[in-house]
């Protein structure tokens, strides 16, 4: 019997060794934590403009095809999905609104044109932003409820390493992480909920940006996750983003010829093919490799998606989602909600140092942390150039469709 006891100490010893070690400081000292005004700030788009040349777009973990995009702050983008170079879909959006080349059978194929909306986002993607949300996305940002809302929280959490953020408006509630990434806070993701009775409802939506890297003087994730509530598991779209521009010929050209609309991008075709949607057996262990984060209450596995709709009050709306195989709920990560020494499982795996100091330096020092449940003043929206021309890289036409109206009136 006194054998044994060492053997019981040894082991007791590694399993509370093991539990500790994904246990991250806070880089800034109690009561010196980030202005919520301050994380916001990093909420929206971080360049003014992105070209997208090549990146692949897996739904469900099993079909994948080639994505390419523009995109141009506040809110301009064009966007195609294609198989093997056959055109499936193909969105573009402005101020002034959307126009959709839609191919596939979930509608009738055509044309479709009308005022900005998240369902011509939803077509694209299968999960329903507000355009400006998914410009701030793609942009490195995240989508932000409407204003006003109030700040419900906001605290370090230590298993993870990151900084939490909550919000609410009068119909959603919204979680923000962001990670201490070379002496700056970065947003990591977000979660989306619907309010009901002051309390999360169902979950609408999970974003989260994955790997985050330098790139043009900011850093810009190398994979992109979204997710919403599928029939039986999360409906999920994985961006991961092969060749990018963050200083586009379109966007310079039209600096410099005050505001031509030249087509702009690479000497290549932004479009260009790279494969097809295939059928895969395994998945490329997206979820495995990098962390998922799960539902943090709230109804995650409700319904088939999320519902449509406050999407242009919120920032983002639930949307309908891909097919039903849904991405597998070893996506784990979302923690149930506790105090800052319990916190959860990391977010979204961030590169560089997320959520701790920068290594052999003590990190500036972050402003005081606002005190919760105070009215919050919502980011300015930017102006955009509504007496300017739309450029062309901006614009759709129907091009042997069948002109169909608005799809989403």
């Amino acid at each position: 019997m006194p054998r044994s006891l060492p053997c019981w100490a040894l082991a007791l010893g590694l399993f509370v060794l093991g539990g500790c070690r994904h246990i991250v400081p806070a880089p800034y000292a109690r009561g010196q934590g980030p202005a919520s005004g301050e994380l916001l700030e990093r909420t929206g788009a971080q360049l003014p403009a992105l070209q997208v040349s090549r990146a692949k777009v897996v739904a469900n973990r099993t079909l994948r095809g080639n994505l390419a995009f523009i995109a141009e702050a506040p809110g301009r983008f064009r966007g195609s999905v294609d198989v093997a170079g056959n055109e499936l879909v193909t969105l573009a959006f402005h101020e002034q609104g959307y126009a959709l080349r839609y191919k596939m059978d979930a509608f009738p194929a055509g044309f479709y044109e009308g005022p900005p909306s998240a369902c011509a986002v939803e077509a694209l993607l299968g999960i329903s932003f507000d355009t400006g949300g998914l410009v701030d996305l793609v942009l490195g940002g995240a989508p932000v409820i409407e204003g006003p809302y109030e700040v419900l929280d906001q605290r370090w959490e230590r298993r993870g390493g990151y900084e939490r953020l909550t919000l609410a408006n009068a119909r959603f509630v919204q979680e923000l992480r962001f990670g201490w990434v070379a002496g700056q806070w970065r947003v990591m993701g977000g979660q989306l909920w619907e309010r009901v009775g002051g309390e999360k409802g169902r979950r609408l939506w999970t974003v989260e940006h994955v790997e985050l890297q330098p790139e043009q003087g900011v850093y810009l994730p190398t994979k992109t996750r979204v997710s919403t509530p599928g029939r039986r598991r999360d409906d999920t779209v994985v961006i991961n983003y092969k060749e990018r521009d963050a200083d586009p010929a379109f966007a310079k050209n039209r600096a410099t010829s005050g505001g031509g609309g030249d087509e702009g991008g690479d000497d290549g075709n932004p479009w260009e093919d790279d494969g097809g949607w295939e059928d895969e057996a395994g998945w490329e262990d997206e979820a495995a490799a990098d962390g998922g984060w799960e539902d943090e209450g709230g109804g995650a596995a409700g319904g088939g998606g999320a519902a449509g709709g406050g999407a242009a009050d919120g920032g983002a709306a639930g949307g309908g989602g891909a097919a039903d195989g849904g991405a597998a709920d070893d996506e784990a990560g979302w923690e149930h909600e506790g105090g800052a020494a319990d916190g959860g499982a990391a977010g979204g795996g961030v590169a560089d140092g997320a959520g701790k100091g920068e290594p052999g330096s003590t990190p500036a020092e972050p402003k005081p942390a606002e005190p919760p449940k105070h009215a919050a003043k919502p980011k300015p929206a930017p102006k955009p150039a509504e007496s300017l021309p739309i450029p062309p890289e901006f614009q759709l036409e129907p091009s042997g469709l069948t002109v169909r109206g608005d799809l989403c009136r």
